[in-house]
């Protein structure tokens, strides 16, 4: 594991072979995704009825939108298709989108 983060901010930390999610479920609740499980990133813009109000967690068991108090103010997200069998999608807002997406597409 590299022990010094490409990316990091206050919800999650990018490293070389995993993300690692601060807040996974509200406030607390850390959680690794290898990047080996990632198969394809894309971003995509969020609104009222597409997960801007939400603030954590799933409506479908699909999709998975880490805690995120400040997401209602955004309106980017990135999404990493995994080949979990539930939550294949991770909806991810961080606070320096084009620095994450960036880092994000070369490691995928």
């Amino acid at each position: 594991m590299t022990k010094i983060p490409l990316y990091s901010d206050k919800h999650f930390l990018i490293f070389e072979d995993k993300i690692r999610f601060k807040s996974w479920v509200l406030p607390w609740g850390k959680k690794d995704v290898a990047i080996s499980h990632i198969k394809k990133i894309s971003e995509k813009k969020i609104g009222l009825f597409s997960g801007q109000l939400r603030i954590s967690g799933t409506n479908n068991f699909r999709d998975w939108f880490h805690f995120d108090a400040t997401r209602p103010t955004k309106n980017k997200a990135i999404v990493l298709e995994t080949d979990y069998k539930i939550y294949k999608r991770l909806w991810i807002t961080p606070e320096r989108h084009s620095a994450a997406f960036s880092i994000l597409k070369k490691l995928v």
